[in-house]
């Protein structure tokens, strides 16, 4: 039941999201959190992440919402669960979803994700 109420709020989070641009690659592609969507799980912080292609891939996918969890203190994260859409900002018919695999990275120095997650660590509610 705990799973199904996760998909249920992962589905609908578009709607009511307050997508902040945090970084523009070349090609189009953006990358935006929603800072209000943090929340603390067993001391580790989860927020929303969208990856807007600009166009769509081979697949027909324009663009990625997923869920990502950071443990601060070790300064490392892991994608918790994906979804592939037809349309820009997560709109459209969903393609393809996923958990993550579960394997905490430590983000490059100076990449999108260590970007992203001094962002999270940093946010306060």
């Amino acid at each position: 039941m705990k799973k199904l109420l996760f998909l249920a709020a992962f589905l609908s989070v578009s709607a009511h999201a307050e997508w902040q641009l945090i970084h523009t690659e070349q090609g189009n592609s953006r990358f935006f959190i929603d800072l209000e969507t943090v929340t603390v799980v067993d001391n580790y912080k989860r927020i929303w992440v969208l990856n807007d292609l600009g166009q769509a891939n081979s697949q027909g996918v324009m663009s990625f919402r997923s869920v990502e969890e950071y443990d601060c203190p070790q300064t490392k994260g892991r994608v918790m669960q994906i979804a592939a859409f037809t349309g820009e900002m997560a709109s459209g018919e969903i393609l393809a979803r996923g958990n993550g695999n579960g394997n905490w990275i430590l983000p490059d120095s100076g990449s999108l994700d260590e970007k992203i997650m001094q962002k999270v660590c940093a946010y306060t509610k």
